[in-house]
């Protein structure tokens, strides 16, 4: 006990600050907050890659007319995500300076941030077409250009307000009239900026940061920095830190980068590049807590299994707070074996699975509360090797979990009669 009181310390005042630190850097927190605002419209595009991707020739037959116009959609969804990205950046980190007394307009700041990466891909003209915008690096590829587009030109939009380097309106005038002239001089020095690199000096900027970004990439998609992410993400929950917001903040980019290529390669037939991706741990590693509520309702402890009956539901759908803060899970030495090594071995033996080709890589982002066998047989495409693979670590965890929750069960079972026998005599 007085180990893993040790090692609680050590997690809780050395850790977990400097984590919960970076993970609120304004940044990093408007990234996170515009790539969740941007979930709705990556899932719609895995579910288009899906519908056109689903192993059964009666479906494909079925929609062989209009198989094209699925892939259209998932390029209008993931094929355009870093503009949603660049747009939503600026608006997230413009709404920080103005929440802490600043006077950025949050739309300004959008609108900037939009601008400045567009104006980075020549608009072209085909005979065929007309004019049109390149859309190669528009999608995942030009995330990491969105990025950093968006944030240096907030940051020149904020500079600009903050010295009073603006076009200043009368009185009087309507406040929406009024941002527009403040934005002025901050739109025509961003764009200049820009259209400087781009067209003047003849800087690829997309292609430098993309270059700039590849060791991150390709250190970040391998399954060990996938592996020690998932096994912080662990850490955290255990003393009470929502640990998958945290990992998110610094991982997000790169589990969107990995997202993309995965659809990408499914919805032209290839094979699907990555594993440890963050659909691979939400469908097969990051499993719901149903064995635990399981073994709850069928507890001698009375207290146990009131809560697995109000659990049960939730724990169906992948909501696992009633028990992380019920039971709890989180600061008990009893259950830090199972919550953090069980899932641990859930990713290497999942991982080895899908490695030797028994079951398909996922590549479809499925929502997170979609109950596992079924998130994991749409996630793979449809394969049933993938819902079997989900209900089979449900069944590897409720055995991780017995041997550990029968000891907190004696030792509440322990403490509950001498309680009723304290209280008899």
């Amino acid at each position: 006990m007085a180990v893993m009181e040790k090692l609680t310390y050590v997690i809780e005042e050395k850790v977990a600050p400097p984590l919960i630190r970076i993970s609120r850097n304004r940044y990093l927190d408007s990234i996170q907050k515009a790539f969740i605002t941007l979930m709705p419209f990556i899932i719609l595009g895995s579910f288009f890659v899906l519908l056109g991707s689903f192993p059964v020739q009666a479906w494909q037959n079925l929609i062989e007319p209009i198989s094209g116009h699925l892939s259209s959609a998932n390029n209008a969804t993931m094929g355009l995500l870093s503009i949603g990205l660049a747009t939503g950046i600026g608006y997230f980190l413009s709404s920080f300076y103005s929440q802490h007394g600043e006077k950025v307009d949050p739309f300004s700041g959008a609108m900037i941030s939009l601008f400045s990466f567009l104006i980075l891909f020549p608009v072209g003209v085909s005979e065929e077409i007309g004019t049109y915008l390149p859309a190669d690096n528009l999608g995942s590829t030009g995330m990491f250009t969105a990025i950093i587009v968006a944030i240096i030109s907030t940051e020149i939009h904020r500079y600009l307000i903050k010295k009073d380097i603006v076009i200043k309106m009368p009185e009087g005038v309507p406040p929406m009239v009024t941002n527009a002239f403040t934005a002025l001089i901050p739109v025509f020095a961003t764009m200049v900026l820009w259209w400087v690199l781009r067209y003047i000096l003849q800087v690829d900027v997309a292609a430098v940061i993309m270059a700039g970004f590849e060791p991150i990439i390709a250190g970040g998609t391998s399954a060990v920095a996938q592996f020690g992410a998932f096994f912080v993400d662990r850490i955290l929950w255990f003393v009470g830190i929502h640990g998958s917001n945290v990992v998110g903040s610094v991982m997000t980019p790169v589990w969107i980068d990995m997202l993309g290529a995965n659809t990408a390669a499914a919805d032209a037939g290839e094979t699907v590049p990555y594993i440890a991706s963050a659909q691979f741990m939400a469908e097969f590693v990051r499993v719901s807590p149903l064995p635990l509520v399981v073994l709850m309702l069928m507890s001698a402890v009375k207290r146990y299994k009131t809560l697995g009956k109000l659990a049960l539901a939730p724990s169906i759908f992948n909501i696992a707070e009633p028990i992380m803060f019920g039971l709890p899970i989180v600061l008990n030495p009893i259950l830090f074996v199972p919550w953090v090594f069980g899932h641990l071995f859930l990713f290497i033996f999942s991982y080895f699975i899908i490695s030797i080709g028994l079951v398909p890589a996922p590549f479809a982002a499925i929502p997170f509360t979609v109950p596992g066998p079924i998130a994991g047989y749409l996630g793979t495409g449809g394969s049933w090797a993938g819902a079997l693979l989900a209900t089979v670590n449900l069944v590897i965890m409720f055995f991780i979990w017995l041997p550990f929750y029968k000891v907190l069960e004696k030792q509440t079972l322990k403490e509950q009669y001498e309680n009723e026998k304290q209280s008899t005599d």
